[in-house]
Formats: C-alpha cells, sequence, structure tokens
C-alpha cells in the first residue's frame, strides 16, 4: 500500500479533495486487513486523527479490530496499546458507545476515557469521533478516530465511514458467495457452518433492532426406511431434489441450510407462530413435489419444529438447542 501521497492542504476544500481522490481505493480492497489500513491512512490524512481504529463485529456481535495491513506509526502503536485496543470486544463502554452511534446513524463526538475508562488519561487524547459504518440501514462496522471533533472532522469522518461501510459490505458479500459453494453434501444446500453464522448475525440484529426472527428445521423423518427399500442413490438424489425445492420456495428474505442433518429455515422478522406455518407451507410443497416426481416411493414423512427469538430464547445456542437438543456448551466453543 502506497502511503507516500503529497502532504495535505491545510484548507478545508483541499482535505475534502484530498478525501475524494482516495475514496475509490476502498471500494477495491482485497481484504478487511487492507480496507483498515486504507481507513487509516485517510482518518490520519483528512481527519487528522491520532490513531484510527476500524472494528467489525463478529458473529456474536461484540467488536473487534481489524488488523491492518499498512505500517503503524510508533505514535499510533502506543496509542493502540495505552488505550487497550486488542481488549475492544470485552469493552462494554466502548460497545454501549458504537451501538448509540449506529442508532444516531451519524458521527457522534465523544470522550476517549468514556469509550476506555482503564486507560491512562496522561497518555490518550481527549476527544475522538465514531462513526458507524452503515450498510442498507445495517451496521457492518465502527471506526473509530482518536481526533478533536469539529464539524469538518465530523462531516469527513462520515464520509469515509460511509464508503468503508460499503466496501466491508462487498468484502462479506464475497465471502458468503464462497461460503455457498461449500453445500451440505447429502442434502444439496448450504452446509450447516453457513447456516449458524448466518443465524448468529440476524439473532444480533433482531437483538439491536428489537424485531422477531424465526428459525424453523424440517426433518425427512422415514429416510432410513426410504434408503432400506431403494438404497443410496436413490435416497440421496431424493434428498437434494427437497433440497432444489426449499431452496426455490423460500422467501428472498429467509436463509436456507442445513442444521443437525436437516434442512433449517431462518425466518427474517417472523414471529413464532408465522415461522411454524410458513415452515409446514414449505413441507406442503415438498411432500406434493415428491408425490408429483418420485410416484415410486412412499410418502414422505417431514416433522416441523420452530423456536423464535425472542419469544423461545434469547441466545443461538439455546434456540438451536430447543430444535435440535444440542448442548448449548457444545454450540458456543
Amino acid at each position: 500500500m502506497d502511503h507516500t501521497a503529497a502532504p495535505l492542504e491545510a484548507a478545508p476544500a483541499g482535505r475534502l479533495l484530498y478525501l475524494a481522490e482516495h475514496l475509490t481505493d476502498l471500494h477495491a480492497a482485497a481484504d478487511l486487513p487492507w480496507l483498515a489500513g486504507r481507513v487509516e491512512f485517510l482518518g490520519e490524512q483528512a481527519v487528522g486523527a491520532l490513531l484510527t481504529v476500524l472494528a467489525m463485529p463478529d458473529e456474536r456481535g461484540a467488536f473487534r479490530p481489524v488488523r491492518s495491513s499498512a505500517p503503524r506509526t510508533t505514535a499510533a502503536r502506543d496509542l493502540w496499546a495505552a488505550l487497550g485496543i486488542d481488549a475492544l470486544a470485552t469493552n462494554s463502554h466502548a460497545a454501549a458507545a458504537f451501538v448509540r452511534a449506529e442508532h444516531a446513524a451519524r458521527p457522534d463526538a465523544v470522550d476517549v476515557r468514556d469509550l476506555f475508562p482503564a486507560a491512562d488519561a496522561s497518555a490518550v487524547a481527549p476527544r475522538a469521533i465514531v462513526a458507524p459504518l452503515l450498510y442498507n440501514r445495517e451496521l457492518v462496522g465502527v471506526a473509530l478516530f482518536v481526533a478533536q471533533p469539529d464539524d469538518l472532522a465530523e462531516s469527513i469522518a462520515g464520509i469515509l465511514a460511509s464508503h468503508a461501510a460499503v466496501a466491508a459490505a462487498q468484502l462479506r458479500q464475497r465471502d458468503e458467495e464462497r461460503r455457498l459453494h461449500s453445500v451440505d453434501a447429502r442434502l444439496w444446500v448450504p452446509d450447516e457452518q453457513f447456516l449458524l453464522a448466518q443465524f448468529r448475525r440476524e439473532v444480533n440484529r433482531a437483538r439491536r433492532y428489537r424485531r422477531q426472527l424465526g428459525l424453523a428445521l424440517l426433518r425427512v423423518e422415514n429416510e432410513a426406511e426410504i434408503r432400506a427399500r431403494f438404497g443410496a442413490f436413490f435416497t440421496d438424489h431424493l434428498l437434494r431434489r427437497i433440497g432444489s425445492q426449499l431452496s426455490a420456495s423460500v422467501r428472498d428474505s429467509d436463509v436456507l441450510g442445513a442444521l443437525d442433518g436437516a434442512y433449517a429455515v431462518i425466518h427474517c422478522e417472523t414471529p413464532l407462530a408465522g415461522t411454524q406455518l410458513s415452515a409446514e407451507r414449505l413441507r406442503d410443497a415438498v411432500i406434493d413435489m415428491v408425490a408429483h416426481r418420485f410416484p415410486e416411493a412412499p410418502p414422505v414423512e417431514i416433522s416441523v419444529h420452530a423456536v423464535a427469538f425472542p419469544a423461545s430464547a434469547a441466545t443461538v445456542e439455546d434456540l438451536v438447542g430447543q430444535l435440535t437438543g444440542t448442548s448449548a456448551q457444545r454450540l458456543a466453543s
């Protein structure tokens, strides 16, 4: 990464022009460390930050700093250590400020010591700007600029954060598309790892926005009987056709995947009763398809079970455990 650009002009117009000339680089980000490095560089040059930190929520909603692929100055490294950025995931003060900025949907000036109360007050700048990275009204990350806030700095931080949000969303979408190629070989739908990662993300979003979220499990109960009578080749083909039927039948906003050897569907913004009803309709569509395309097979028996956040449970582990009987401790590990 080239950090040898010309010195930034002092005039506000020069700072904005400088930012505009470099924003397109963000959209070409190859990975999150590359994006973090570029955001740090532009934060220093255009916002005037002593330290810029790009933080992203993990699958459990905890904010973690993205390690930059670019070299950081000694002063910035010292400030990183003084603030305890490496412990950001367990810093409830910073997390609360990040969520407030998300709800406000704009950059927010904060006291650094409110974010990092354990930091040495003499070693840090007194003020900072927290800018939420929002894409389609969803939080994809936060940019923290340790800088003296003013109207121009906050405006530039907001512009930089909006572009970083688009770049981060593009990277996440690309990763998810790659994950979609990892399918459950038996059911021919995205595998359990993908399904659980998506479910954690949707539960975190439902919790932040106080929305409901459903998860349904559809299991072929007489698979063993079909396999014994018709063999592995026929049964595997049947299960894959069921997966294809479910893929064609779920709503665009819902997520299909494998869970505990069965088909699972995440029903976004749907209460428990709606999730159960929708899953039963999916089951009926599958039964009709099997009866039409596989008349030689016995009627397929599909059980349907549903849970919902927050009505059934408040954590991913408990919700999945209720559906599958899986140990919450095993899922949490």
